[in-house]
């Protein structure tokens, strides 16, 4: 009833209209669409945009890779912030491949960029085996960007320990699997033609140890040597062998 009374007294006085409304985007492409979807009738009436900017913000979340926010800076002035999220890491899962933002947000890298620039790292790709990491609802995937399904500490753990080290950058595949009850990671690493496979269990080793292991072991080897297949999946010793076509999983332990 007192929404219903303010408006009919907006219709004989205007001191309920809209005094001000800017959007701060990350580039024009944003500003267009949140003013194609901007609720035009609370223009007239302020009060009811308090609602209105909250199902604008999350249609805009929905269908585009950003973040939306609006606040109030006086009476009847509003400002909505539209960032981009920040791309993280792409991640394959069930023959789709998926974008993960910073912001724990995921998307159909098939969908494109959305007409925005995204710079998307598509390296290292992960491979997601593991059902362990993936939640819930993951049979009720929507469409456009959502809440991601994945949760990422095993990854998160693993980037802290290995992602800075000097080799790293020559992984192109990274897949998360179990094994024995613990997160096996297997990867894809190439330098200069030459292949490797390096499959790692967290709880084998610290990830300071490993990172000095590993980089000696490939530091040893020459492109003449052929594709190998490096097993730290063992307590007590790094076992590595040549990979003639195939490649295996090493210890099961």
């Amino acid at each position: 009833m007192l929404l219903g009374g303010l408006w009919r007294l907006n219709e004989r006085y205007t001191w309920m209209s809209m005094r001000e409304m800017s959007v701060n985007a990350a580039n024009w492409v944003l500003e267009e669409r949140y003013w194609d979807v901007f609720p035009s009738q609370c223009l007239r009436f302020w009060p009811l945009f308090i609602r209105k900017s909250q199902d604008t913000a999350a249609f805009l979340e929905r269908t585009n890779p950003v973040l939306a926010e609006t606040r109030m800076t006086g009476i009847g002035s509003f400002v909505t912030d539209i960032k981009l999220l920040s791309p993280r890491m792409v991640v394959e899962w069930k023959g789709e491949v998926w974008c993960i933002s910073k912001e724990g947000r995921m998307w159909n890298v098939a969908d494109g960029n959305f007409g925005l620039e995204l710079k998307i790292p598509f390296k290292p790709l992960w491979r997601v085996l593991a059902s362990s990491v993936v939640g819930e609802d993951e049979r009720l995937l929507p469409g456009g960007v959502f809440p991601s399904i994945f949760s990422t500490d095993a990854i998160d753990d693993f980037l802290k320990g290995l992602g800075n080290a000097p080799w790293f950058d020559g992984v192109e595949e990274v897949a998360l699997n179990r094994r024995a009850g613990n997160d096996l990671f297997i990867l894809r690493y190439v330098r200069e033609g030459q292949k490797f496979t390096i499959l790692i269990q967290r709880n084998k080793y610290g990830w300071q140890e490993l990172n000095l292991e590993l980089g000696h072991i490939l530091n040893r080897f020459r492109r003449e040597d052929g594709d190998c297949l490096i097993d730290a999946t063992y307590e007590d010793k790094i076992v590595v062998r040549n990979l003639p076509t195939s490649t295996g999983e090493g210890s099961s332990e």
